[in-house]
């Protein structure tokens, strides 16, 4: 059941149990036995007690707490409101062409990019109900409520107890929002589980249809405004990267320099990184994704750097290598391939150009060089908004081989070329933004490999 209370939305289930519109006293055993999906699976005898329990005071504290007057913070906007208009409209003529009455989206950064709405909080369940018409309704974790009502960009806020079930919360408002439309939702999202998906699949059946790719066509092009947050995050990485290679010296710790990095780089203004910067030494640098490890710097070892920069969430990286005293021919032809290929990839980048395209070359440069076996990545992923456990959106585009992609303006790269041999590993890499004519970098910094007399 609907309540509103100060003109804020509340769902009271604890009356009603929804099981795809049934109550839990309208199941029998046998019903409870045969849906293993129901959304509300309670014998008789536990409704009974968690109804009683309600009506003796736990409705009243729910209500306490989400029954104070909203306080509205324009402030945690990252862009002007009318920005997010703009899309919201966009989005809802999207959905009209497809005529869904309302839209369900889970990745943050995508509700992120539509509503300004952040929150650490997204490892449990929320879901932004973007109606027809109208501002969109967050449904989260009570945690989140304030957060989500501080947004001027959403309408309404619901609020998920920790006593309650998500999805009996979201399907009981479903159906008082959409009794015979089609609903769209997220199917290539990494936060609604197989689970979840079944349970809103055996409710709402072929009404539930897939709603993809409409967001992530947006995001791949920047706007001024976007790239001027890019760009901040760009210096803020350069400053952590100095300072991680300011801190080499043998005694030194893989510790220190993850330290150093991160000191940098948030002094210069960067927030917390969609996932952790790479530092490793010595030979497990030969291992992708290893990451520091309290190893203690020695002569000889490789130092591999990548870090990342955030402001307002869009996100700039580089990466760039060291040795502990003389480079040896391996590390040197290592070092010099991939600042080759770099090259070869901001040349390559214009507008109109397939994204294989500038791969082909790249790892054309690499095979003349007899080190494909070593170059075990795509060339470069795109990069924007990010939250853990991913600081890019690679996932939506990358330049890759068979890639179809046509670069545009203001897409926006970062080029990643690596080498892992079978005794280290080196990464020197840039971001980068197409422009009208070609590419510009994001990052600067030397790349040349760094040799730390020891």
């Amino acid at each position: 059941m609907q309540q509103r209370q100060n003109g804020r939305l509340y769902l009271d289930v604890s009356e009603t149990a929804f099981a795809c519109g049934e109550t839990v006293a309208d199941l029998s055993a046998d019903q409870a036995d045969a849906n293993p999906f129901a959304f509300a699976v309670l014998t008789a005898q536990t409704f009974r007690q968690v109804r009683e329990e309600s009506m003796t005071g736990s409705n009243e504290v729910q209500q306490k707490i989400t029954g104070a007057d909203r306080r509205l913070w324009p402030e945690e906007l990252v862009f002007s409101e009318d920005v997010y208009v703009t899309r919201l409209r966009d989005l809802q003529d999207e959905m009209a062409r497809e005529d869904l009455q309302l839209t369900l989206l889970f990745d943050p950064e995508n509700i992120f990019w539509l509503t300004g709405y952040q929150t650490i909080g997204y490892f449990t369940f929320q879901a932004l109900i973007v109606p027809h018409s109208g501002k969109p309704v967050m449904l989260t974790r009570v945690v989140n409520y304030d957060m989500a009502l501080a947004m001027p960009t959403i309408g309404d806020a619901v609020p998920v107890f920790d006593t309650q079930d998500h999805l009996e919360i979201l399907n009981s408002f479903l159906h008082g929002k959409a009794s015979n439309g089609k609903i769209g939702y997220e199917s290539k999202s990494r936060y609604l589980n197989i689970h979840e998906f079944q349970r809103l699949k055996d409710c709402f059946g072929d009404r539930l249809l897939a709603f993809d790719g409409h967001i992530e066509a947006k995001r791949m092009v920047k706007t001024e405004d976007e790239l001027d947050r890019m760009r901040a995050a760009a210096r803020a990485v350069e400053t952590g990267m100095h300072a991680a290679l300011s801190e080499i010296a043998p005694g030194k710790t893989d510790n220190d320099l993850a330290a150093a990095m991160y000191r940098g780089s948030i002094a210069a203004g960067s927030e917390y990184i969609g996932h952790p910067p790479m530092v490793v030494s010595g030979p497990r640098t030969a291992l992708c994704f290893a990451l520091w490890k309290r190893k203690t710097l020695q002569k000889g070892d490789v130092v591999l750097l990548e870090g990342a920069g955030c402001v307002d969430r869009y996100h700039a990286m580089m990466a760039r290598s060291a040795v502990l005293g003389k480079a040896s021919a391996l590390h040197r032809e290592a070092a010099d391939a991939l600042i080759e290929v770099l090259e070869i990839a901001t040349r390559e980048i214009k507008p109109g150009i397939p994204a294989r395209e500038v791969d082909r070359a790249c790892r054309n440069q690499i095979k003349a060089l007899g080190l494909e076996r070593y170059f075990k990545s795509r060339t470069a992923y795109g990069i924007g908004i990010g939250f853990p456990p991913n600081w890019a959106e690679g996932h939506i585009y990358s330049i890759r081989p068979e890639e179809p992609l046509i670069l545009q303006p203001n897409m926006t790269f970062h080029i990643i070329p690596t080498i892992f041999r079978d005794e280290f590993g080196m990464a020197i890499s840039d971001s980068v933004c197409v422009t009208e004519n070609g590419c510009d970098l994001l990052t600067h910094a030397p790349r040349e490999l760094l040799e730390v007399d020891c």
